[in-house]
C-alpha cells in the first residue's frame, strides 16, 4: 500500500513538473515573441519617422519647385519691369478697381483727347532748301492763257530725309618741278596727302568711327554690317574689317587705361558681372565661359573681362588698400575684398525673394504682399529724405521717420522669426535678410549711397544684346577691345558726350601723327 501511494506522488510530481517545464518554456517563448514584435514596432516607428521625414522634405522641394515654375512663367510671359506690379494681381478680391469684373488698366502714353504739344522744328539739323515750282504750262490761265504773277514769299513745309551713302573719295595731289638750280631743293614738289589712320589703309578715320558705332555701342555684328555695306555697293571681307578692328583696339588702349585709373582713385562703385563667351581653347580652363565685369563711379563705367568669376577680379582691379563702399549683390566674391571695403546689398535683390514667395505660394501671398509694401515705403521714404538734402531741418525729420521704418521692420523680422509655425520658405527669405542687414542699412547713415544696384544691372544691358546679337568674342583680342570699347563708350555716355564727335577728334589726332597714338 504504501509502495503504491508513493509510485502515484512520483508520477503527479512528475506530471507536474513535466507541466512546469512546459509553462515555462510557453512563458520563454511568449517573451521571447514580445521582444521581437516589440523589436519589429521600433522598426517601424522608425521607418515611419523617416518617411514622414522624407515626405516632409519631398513636400517642400515640391513647394519650391512649384515656387521655381511660377516665378519662371512669370519672368517668361509677365511683365519685365520691376516699377509696380500689375493692377490688382495680387491684392484681395474687393480690393481692384473693376468694370465689367476686368481690372482697369491706364494705357501708356499720352491719352487720346489730351492736347498735344505740336511739331517740334529740328533746328540742330543742317537745312537744305528745295524751290517747287509750277510746270511752264500751268502758269497761266487755262481759260485766256494770261501768265500768272509771281505772288510775293512761298509756302513751305518741313521733313526729315535721311540719307547713308558711301563715296569713294579719290585724293589728288598737285605736283610741282622746280625750274631753278639751287642746292637742296628737290625736282618734284607734291602736295602732302590726306591723314591717314592706318598706313595706306583704304579707310578714312569716319568709317571706322561708324563702324566702331555700330559695333559696340548699337550691338550689330560684324556680318550684318558688312550686308549694309554690300546694299551700298561696298563689297568688304570681314577679315580686312577685322584687322582694323585689332589696329583700332592698339590706338585706344592708353585711353581705357587712364579710365581705369580714374575709376580705381573713387571711393564708391556700382559692381556687377555677365556671362561672356569668348571661344578659345585656354590652359587650366574648361569651356569658353568668361565673365564681363562691370565697375560704375560718379564719371567712370568700366568693364573688365576675365576667365573667371572670383573675388580675385575685382580685389586686383581696385588694389590691396583700396578704401570705399560698394553697391553689389550678394554674390560671396564681393565679402572678399578687405576690411577697407564695405559692401552695401541690394534691396532690389531682396525684394526679389519676397517676390518669389508671394508669386509661387498661393498660402505665403498676402505675407509677400505685405514684406513687398514695407521695402516699398523704405524706398519712398528714403526719396523723401533725399528731396530735402539741403534743407537740414526738414532732412532731419524725414531721417527720423526714415530710420523708425527700418527699426520697425527689424523687429518684425525678429518677431516672424520666432514664431515655430513659420513656414520654411518665409524662413529662409527673413534668414538671408538677417544676414545681410547691415550692408542693407548702409544707406541710412550715409545718404548719398544708392539702396540698390540698378546702376550696374543697367550698364551690362547694352553689352547683353551684343552677347545675344553675335555670342561674344572669337578671340582674346577681340574680347579686350570689346571690354575698352564698352568702356569708353558708356563713360563717355554717362558724361554727355558725343561718342562719334569725341571719337572721330580722337582718331584724326592719330592720323595726323601718322597713324600712332597722340
Amino acid at each position: 500500500m504504501v509502495t503504491a501511494t508513493a509510485e502515484i506522488d512520483f508520477i503527479e510530481q512528475t506530471e507536474l513538473r513535466q507541466q512546469a517545464h512546459y509553462w515555462r518554456t510557453q512563458h520563454a517563448r511568449a517573451v521571447e515573441r514580445e521582444l521581437r514584435w516589440k523589436a519589429r514596432a521600433l522598426e517601424l516607428e522608425k521607418i515611419v519617422r523617416t518617411q514622414e521625414a522624407q515626405i516632409a522634405e519631398l513636400t517642400q522641394q515640391l513647394e519650391a519647385l512649384k515656387s521655381q515654375v511660377a516665378w519662371s512663367r512669370r519672368q517668361l510671359f509677365g511683365r519685365k519691369s520691376e516699377q509696380r506690379d500689375e493692377v490688382g494681381r495680387d491684392a484681395d478680391p474687393g480690393d481692384q478697381d473693376v468694370s465689367d469684373g476686368l481690372a482697369v488698366h491706364r494705357p501708356r502714353g499720352k491719352q487720346p483727347g489730351t492736347k498735344g504739344y505740336g511739331r517740334t522744328i529740328r533746328v540742330n539739323l543742317p537745312s537744305e532748301e528745295i524751290l517747287h515750282d509750277l510746270p511752264e504750262t500751268q502758269r497761266c490761265c487755262p481759260i485766256c492763257g494770261k501768265p500768272f504773277l509771281v505772288f510775293p514769299g512761298t509756302e513751305d513745309s518741313e521733313e526729315i530725309h535721311w540719307e547713308v551713302r558711301l563715296v569713294r573719295r579719290v585724293h589728288r595731289r598737285v605736283r610741282y618741278v622746280s625750274d631753278c638750280n639751287c642746292p637742296g631743293v628737290p625736282r618734284i614738289v607734291t602736295a602732302p596727302g590726306p591723314a591717314k589712320l592706318i598706313p595706306k589703309g583704304m579707310f578714312s578715320p569716319s568709317f571706322w568711327v561708324h563702324l566702331l558705332l555700330e559695333k559696340f555701342l548699337f550691338q550689330r555684328p560684324l556680318y550684318r554690317i558688312r550686308q549694309v555695306l554690300a546694299l551700298e555697293g561696298l563689297a568688304v571681307s570681314q577679315g580686312t574689317l577685322t584687322g582694323g578692328l585689332r589696329r583700332m583696339g592698339e590706338l585706344l588702349g592708353p585711353v581705357y587705361g587712364r579710365i581705369l585709373d580714374r575709376c580705381r582713385s573713387a571711393n564708391h562703385w556700382h559692381m556687377d558681372e555677365t556671362r561672356w563667351r569668348v571661344f578659345v581653347e585656354m590652359q587650366g580652363k574648361v569651356g569658353h565661359g568668361w565673365w564681363l565685369w562691370v565697375a560704375v563711379t560718379a564719371d567712370t563705367c568700366v568693364y573688365l573681362l576675365d576667365p573667371f568669376r572670383s573675388g580675385k577680379v575685382p580685389k586686383h582691379f581696385l588694389g590691396e588698400k583700396a578704401e570705399g563702399i560698394i553697391n553689389a549683390d550678394r554674390y560671396s566674391a564681393y565679402k572678399t575684398l578687405g576690411a577697407g571695403i564695405r559692401i552695401a546689398f541690394c534691396w532690389g535683390h531682396v525684394r526679389r525673394d519676397f517676390m518669389k514667395v508671394r508669386d509661387g505660394y498661393s498660402k505665403l501671398r498676402s505675407w509677400g504682399r505685405k514684406w513687398l509694401e514695407r521695402i516699398g515705403e523704405l524706398y519712398g521714404l528714403n526719396a523723401q529724405r533725399l528731396n530735402v538734402l539741403s534743407n537740414p531741418e526738414a532732412f532731419g525729420r524725414a531721417d527720423q521717420t526714415l530710420r523708425a521704418a527700418v527699426a520697425s521692420m527689424e523687429q518684425t523680422r525678429h518677431t516672424e522669426l520666432a514664431d515655430t509655425t513659420l513656414p520654411s520658405a518665409s524662413k529662409k527669405v527673413l534668414e538671408s535678410l538677417g544676414r545681410h542687414w547691415e550692408g542693407l542699412t548702409l544707406f541710412v547713415d550715409h545718404p548719398e549711397i544708392p539702396m540698390d544696384n540698378n546702376e550696374a544691372e543697367r550698364r551690362l544691358r547694352n553689352p547683353v544684346v551684343g552677347r545675344k546679337n553675335y555670342y561674344g568674342s572669337g578671340s582674346i583680342w577681340s574680347g579686350v577691345l570689346s571690354a575698352t570699347l564698352f568702356t569708353l563708350f558708356q563713360t563717355l555716355l554717362k558724361n554727355n558726350i558725343d561718342p562719334q564727335k569725341w571719337l572721330l577728334a580722337y582718331f584724326q589726332a592719330c592720323a595726323e601723327q601718322g597713324g600712332q597714338r597722340p
